[in-house]
């Protein structure tokens, strides 16, 4: 009854909401034939005339420190989660003629050994009412000449891929590296033999790549007859306006969007991809993933899994120091409670006093005892940013980076501090059931464990040990 009640309560409380969202959607779809039929009539005739592209771009080559802010924090964050896969930085470019109306910045980096080249692009554009934006793009081109491209782009493209151009758009993964591994995967799944020509000259002149490869796709638009040539710039054809304005008003651009998304989801899960798998918060994506060395006895504490965890950690951010360990508790066939996997948690800082940028970074490295793997999460970054000097310094004092979690033989560790604390646990209770221990730094700077229990009522029952004497610091029933 009482199930029922608090059901009938919240469809009350809701109802108002949903008739809300359910009108909205009804006027939007009432209107849209209008809207978009105008912004046929009006859009396809100022595409046809106003919309030009450049035969031949100059991407110009610019040092870091001319790279405006935004741009800079965008490529820094592509940059260093690309590194841990083998990325090199080939450089940085501006383009003031693509796209129309904006400032296009670019860092191309590359993948020699795979033949993979990566760009991570800002877009700038010259009136206030159109928000920045950015994107990762990956490429990789076959024997062939035909050409596979990798993007988390969330507009929909104006004219189609010409027939050498295969893309898979994802509008939802934004983690650059999440997304270099989903286009490594589809590549190794396929059965083209991949060229290196490319990457080779990304090394040698990249500015001469970007034009080559933006040249190699207008030429075949304009023979497929979407673009045609004016003077020393390409217009729009009649069809392409038509289609390029089709493809872009609203509110056929977000289910464009959405099919070029679903299509990409279907082709990488015929090959066994899944790319669902790659999209959510950072610490649930698993961006490398190596088996765990098999181990003469169970690894039963904190200090023996971060020998395993050190060694990756280093490899993805060198500078990352640990934080904190969560280790999930189980129980064994005999009912022992013993860990099932230890969770890493990495954090790392850069400062940029010059741009009064502080950029933040954190990561996890999962040990799964059961499936015997080593994972690495993505990433995830934040940043701050001061006006001036004087709030820079204010950023500095106040923000304060904390202090590492460092292991050593005056830890008391899982194996010492696990039975004082489930004799804590269960001395009321009796045999309750364990669920995980976390070595954290607290707030007044000592490295403290805290255990954690269910009961069979679903109590939460917390005891907090001293990591260094193995004492009972505090002992919480919820």
């Amino acid at each position: 009854m009482r199930t029922l009640l608090l059901s009938l309560l919240r469809m009350m409380v809701l109802l108002p909401s949903y008739t809300l969202v359910l009108l909205i959607r009804l006027i939007k779809w009432l209107i849209a034939p209008l809207a978009l039929l105008i912004q046929v009539v009006i859009g396809v005739p100022l595409a046809w005339l106003r919309v030009r592209q450049p035969l031949q771009p100059h991407f110009i080559p610019l040092p870091e420190t001319e790279l405006p802010d935004a741009a800079w924090i965008a490529f820094s964050n592509a940059a260093e989660a690309l590194a841990a896969d083998g990325f090199i930085h080939h450089g940085d470019f501006r383009c003031n003629e693509l796209p129309q109306g904006a400032t296009l910045w670019l860092r191309l980096l590359g993948q020699p050994e795979q033949g993979i080249s990566a760009l991570a692009a800002y877009i700038e554009f010259n009136t206030a009412t159109h928000p920045a934006r950015e994107f990762v793009e990956f490429s990789t081109e076959f024997i062939d000449g035909r050409i596979l491209v990798t993007n988390n782009i969330d507009l929909p493209y104006s004219l189609p891929a010409p027939t050498y151009l295969a893309r898979v758009q994802l509008k939802d993964v934004w983690d650059p590296r999440a997304l270099g591994v989903l286009h490594r995967d589809l590549v190794a799944a396929l059965p083209q033999e991949v060229s290196l020509s490319k990457v080779e000259q990304a090394a040698r002149d990249p500015a001469r790549l970007l034009a080559d490869g933006y040249m190699r796709e207008v030429q075949a638009l304009r023979a497929q007859g979407w673009l045609r040539p004016e003077d020393d710039q390409l217009r729009l054809s009649w069809r392409g306006a038509i289609l390029g304005v089709w493809r872009q008003a609203w509110p056929l651009a977000g289910l464009h969007l959405r099919a070029a998304n679903r299509r990409s989801c279907q082709l990488l899960a015929e090959h066994g991809i899944d790319a669902a798998a790659f999209i959510g918060a950072a610490v649930a994506i698993v961006v490398d993933r190596c088996p765990l060395p098999e181990q003469p006895a169970p690894i039963a504490t904190v200090c023996a899994g971060y020998e395993y965890a050190r060694f990756l950690a280093r490899q993805t951010d060198p500078k990352a120091a640990l934080e904190a360990v969560t280790v999930e508790l189980e129980r064994d066939a005999a009912g022992t409670v013993v860990p099932g996997e230890f969770r890493y948690s990495f954090r790392g800082r850069n400062d940029r006093p010059d741009r009064r940028i502080r950029r933040l970074r954190s990561f996890d490295i999962l040990l799964d005892l059961k499936a015997g793997l080593l994972e690495v999460s993505a990433m995830d970054r934040e940043f701050e940013q001061a006006s001036d000097e004087t709030e820079w310094a204010e950023l500095i004092a106040a923000t304060s980076m904390q202090r590492p979690l460092r292991l050593g033989p005056w830890l008391a560790d899982l194996d010492t501090i696990l039975p004082t604390a489930l004799s804590a646990l269960n001395v009321d209770a009796g045999d309750n059931d364990p669920d995980s221990a976390s070595l954290y730094i607290d707030e007044d700077s000592n490295v403290s464990w805290q255990v954690v229990a269910w009961t069979v009522n679903d109590q939460p029952l917390q005891v907090v040990i001293n990591a260094r004497t193995g004492l009972i610091i505090e002992y919480s029933d919820g």
